[in-house]
């Protein structure tokens, strides 16, 4: 790395147009980056120091906390430079400022950089254009007076640095790594080890940025999300009648807040008989790309949504409409023990009993869903019903282009699969189709009322879903060429993935272990079920083909390397765990060929394993990640930090006056131990009690059935 000294600066070719505010500006083809590295500082003891790990999490809740740049990279092309001062970097800017073009900053996390940046911005220029996801979480944003365009790198691979330098370049991570509990400043003397760390940021960065540079011809072509990958090549693939089409369909305003009610996203649960509890030799089923298997393979609906009456919900009806439904629920009791209902999408609920987010039981509630979701809940639960509101919508396959797309990504991918493990060039291609084909369902469901956040004036503002508000984001949408996909598509996509899962596994009921969106944990031998599902998906596809005869089954069962069909959507084995232990969604872990593996949302794999020492029955409620093993981090948003004066590791005395930074604070994680984990063991322990009446080891007086239990505390 160089130190910034004003270097004359070499640049290439410019292009344009984009937008930018009311004009267009050229944009130069260069790729520039930027990354910083920070130290977190904690008030303890009367000093600023860093996280001591000898300390309990209790001791870090209310004491003061700072955050300190270092050093900041930023690259030229493969050109790395380097300061130490953070407020250098407005030099930097500065001087590669040109009055008659933009220039785009790629950073990997924008969402941490741009609080630091906002010590430079914040006082003399001004943020505009602001594409972000939520509070916090830029994608892009714009600095007129520095003809200046930050963008997030992450959203374009949604891999971590290193995986996405794994995947894009030839640039692999050093052994080794900064220590980020040192004390360091400005000021700390740092070895060409450590810039060499630092340095690979940036150099990292930029290779990943050159490939969609090389991929998309200009670097202002290049998308600003993943999702936005799959616009670019699916808009190639349709015309203006389709757009046409799609715009029409833009619902108005109480419509489209309907169908937000009734989406949900995939079902994710633990068996509550089974959990907290080791298993030997636990099956895993898991569906080949359930989404896009569902986008070519069923009815979604295409035309708008009309109020209709519950007298037009018929089976005939309902073989040509998809309905909407506003139900209103009572006296609802499980037929098994396996519970579909999501609390959280209950209106005035009454007297519920809980698992884990689910409902086993419930006095009363309204609920909006879908009809797909309806036959779910009738088919799980007891229960008496009236329907309070009821739209239906005429539906079809998806267009023919559409679904030829889908099924050339999933072919190629298939044939790809396994020479892409020892082909690095196979392997792009290999992962490009995988992505695409993966984003295609986040395009299908994108909810342009969710984009409600605006950075205005330095604020971040959340802005209120009014009828204003509403009614013009819904207007400009009918004319944008974004809108790819009819919003109801994406309700009913994972409405009929919920089922796809739930009704497989209401078959095996107390066998279940767990499930995540389009996998199943589950004792004992229920390949029949998998089987016969498989089986009937030839019947879906030969729907399909009856409707588009230029389709054949090979394209929806394309073969693999070895010469064996994959078809879309069906159910793979993949393979018998040796011991297997869930503690709810999102919280398992298993053992296979001798190894120990765990998935905790939040909790490193790596370090956390050692939490087990060896052994899978230690996996309880009451196990706990020290610091270390959790790898898991609290950021800290600072917007008003106070002056920060302390030594560093070389013993230089330091001062900063950072308004804004972020905290970056280690934390420990149990497992259990919050009151709805309470909850959750209190009724694993009434199904143990229950499943032990039914094969008559219990007397069978103690309880009725599964609905007329003694309830556990309800949260």
């Amino acid at each position: 790395m160089l130190r910034w000294n004003r270097p004359d600066i070499e640049t290439t070719e410019y292009f344009a147009p984009i937008s930018s505010s009311k004009m267009k500006y050229p944009v130069s083809d260069d790729i520039y980056t930027l990354d910083i590295e920070t130290t977190s500082l904690f008030y303890l003891d009367n000093k600023w120091q860093c996280f001591d790990y000898s300390r309990p999490p209790e001791d870090y809740k209310e004491i003061p906390k700072a955050s300190v740049p270092y050093i900041w990279q930023f690259s030229i092309n493969e050109k790395v430079y380097y300061g130490r001062e953070f407020m250098e970097l407005e030099d930097v800017f500065n001087d590669i400022y040109e009055k008659h073009f933009y220039k785009i900053i790629f950073i990997f996390n924008l969402s941490f950089e741009m609080q630091f940046l906002m010590n430079i911005l914040s006082e003399k220029y001004s943020i505009k254009n602001m594409v972000c996801r939520d509070i916090r979480k830029p994608i892009q944003f714009e600095v007129p007076e520095l003809h200046l365009i930050f963008r997030c790198a992450y959203m374009l691979t949604n891999m971590s640095l290193e995986v996405a330098c794994l995947q894009y370049t030839d640039v692999q991570k050093k052994k080794g790594d900064l220590d980020y509990n040192k004390a360091r400043s400005p000021l700390t003397k740092m070895t060409e080890t450590e810039y060499g760390y630092c340095e690979y940021d940036c150099i990292g960065l930029y290779k990943i940025i050159l490939y969609f540079r090389r991929k998309y011809k200009h670097v202002y072509k290049i998308p600003l999300t993943s999702t936005s990958i799959v616009r670019k090549e699916l808009k190639k693939k349709i015309d203006y009648w389709y757009m046409k089409k799609q715009w029409s369909l833009v619902p108005p305003r109480d419509i489209y807040l309907k169908l937000m009610s009734c989406f949900a996203g995939g079902y994710t649960h633990a068996n509550a008989l089974n959990a907290y509890r080791v298993h030997k030799n636990v099956h895993s089923q898991d569906i080949a790309s359930s989404y896009p298997a569902i986008m070519v393979t069923e009815k979604l609906p295409c035309k708008e949504f009309l109020k209709c009456s519950p007298d037009d919900f018929t089976p005939k009806k309902r073989e040509r409409y998809a309905f909407m439904l506003k139900v209103h629920f009572e006296n609802v009791k499980p037929k098994y023990y396996n519970h579909y209902m999501q609390i959280s999408k209950c209106i005035k609920p009454k007297k519920l009993v809980n698992d884990n987010g689910r409902i086993v039981s419930i006095e009363s509630c309204d609920y909006w869903l879908t009809d797909v979701d309806f036959d779910l809940i009738l088919k799980c639960y007891k229960c008496e019903y009236q329907i309070l509101e009821i739209y239906k919508a005429k539906k079809d396959y998806l267009d023919i282009k559409v679904i030829k797309y889908i099924l050339e990504l999933y072919g190629g991918k298939t044939k790809l699969k396994k020479k892409a493990k020892t082909d690095p060039e196979i392997a792009e291609v290999y992962q490009m189709m995988k992505g695409q084909l993966n984003s295609l369902y986040g395009v299908s469901v994108t909810n342009i009322l969710s984009a409600s956040t605006d950075f205005i004036n330095g604020k971040w503002i959340q802005q209120d879903l009014t009828k204003s508000f509403v009614d013009k984001k819904l207007d400009d949408y009918k004319h944008s060429w974004s809108n790819l996909f009819y919003y109801a598509c994406g309700c009913w996509i994972t409405a009929f993935g919920r089922r796809n899962i739930f009704e497989q596994l209401l078959k095996m009921d107390v066998d279940l272990c767990y499930t995540d969106t389009d996998s199943l944990k589950y004792l004992n031998d229920h390949q029949d079920i998998f089987d016969e599902y498989n089986e009937k998906l030839i019947d879906k596809y030969k729907a399909v083909i009856k409707k588009y005869p230029e389709l054949t089954l090979d394209d929806f069962m394309p073969e693999d390397e070895d010469g064996i069909k994959r078809p879309i959507g069906a159910f793979e084995y993949e393979g018998c765990y040796d011991s297997f232990v869930t503690c709810g969604a999102k919280k398992y872990a298993y053992e296979e060929d001798g190894e120990l593996h765990i998935t905790i949302s939040g909790v490193n794999k790596k370090t956390g394993i050692s939490a087990l020492e060896g052994d899978i029955s230690k996996f309880t409620e009451s196990l706990v990640f020290d610091y270390n093993q959790s790898g898991r981090l609290v950021h800290y948003y600072i917007d008003d930090q106070p002056e920060v004066t302390f030594t560093d590791i070389d013993g230089n005395i330091y001062t900063s006056n950072y308004k804004y930074g972020i905290v970056l604070q280690p934390t420990t994680y149990t497992l259990g131990g919050t009151k709805a984990t309470d909850v959750y063991i209190q009724l694993v322990k009434m199904y143990e009690r229950r499943l032990a009446v039914e094969n008559g080891k219990q007397e069978d007086s103690i309880y009725q059935t599964i609905g007329d239990q003694e309830a556990p505390e309800t949260v």
